[in-house]
């Protein structure tokens, strides 16, 4: 599944207290917030690209929320590198920055390296 960190954490218990770290909580955590895979390489041949695109929930009053979580950090498997979908005109405010918060939708880009290559396709498939 692919997802963007938002933060990394480890719950902390001071020395003081009584309580105790359940052992998995001993490791790093990641709040990430996840995409979905919305289209195959085959779908867009001349890009070759898997695309993916961010999950929302919406509430009772229709505000959406992006939707996320909390793993481990030794679930993350490979780090990857989104391209936005920037669609006829990119928006001269956008920068690299700024890109992933401004686009939901984005191209997973399998030629980053060889190994991204390989995982990206074979493993989805």
């Amino acid at each position: 599944r692919v997802a963007q960190v938002r933060l990394i954490f480890r719950p902390w218990i001071p020395q003081a207290s009584d309580l105790v770290l359940p052992t998995f909580l001993s490791n790093p955590l990641l709040y990430v917030q996840f995409f979905n895979f919305i289209a195959n390489p085959n779908d867009r041949p001349e890009l070759a690209m898997w695309t993916v695109e961010r999950t929302y929930t919406v509430d009772q009053h229709g505000k959406r929320y992006r939707c996320g979580g909390v793993v481990l950090l030794t679930d993350v498997t490979h780090a990857v590198e989104l391209i936005p979908e920037y669609g006829n005109k990119v928006d001269g405010k956008i920068s690299s920055a700024t890109c992933l918060e401004s686009y939901d939708r984005f191209f997973l880009n399998n030629f980053t390296d060889k190994e991204s290559y390989h995982t990206f396709s074979t493993e989805f498939t």
